[in-house]
């Protein structure tokens, strides 16, 4: 297999397609997620436009819920261990 294949195959693999995705792509809209069981020791603040791969362990591992921020820091949605497990 010569070097360009590889590159493809690893650049297209459903994972790493996954981690490329943006906050904004992947996140429940505010108005329709429960925010009840929130507290500010289980969130987790980022932008829009971060990459999934950047923030995923927080969720995996940490167990926390992504508050998705737009560029003016206004809330517009949230990311929770549901939506991760909706897309692998």
């Amino acid at each position: 297999m010569n070097i360009f294949k590889f590159l493809l195959n690893l650049f297209s693999s459903k994972e790493n397609r996954i981690d490329y995705l943006e906050a904004k792509n992947i996140m429940i809209i505010e108005k329709s997620f429960n925010k009840n069981n929130l507290t500010l020791g289980s969130i987790y603040k980022v932008n829009q436009n971060i990459k999934l791969k950047k923030f995923k362990n927080k969720i995996l591992e940490d167990n926390l819920t992504i508050v998705v921020t737009d560029n003016k820091g206004k809330t517009i949605g949230y990311i929770s261990k549901k939506e991760i497990d909706k897309i692998q």
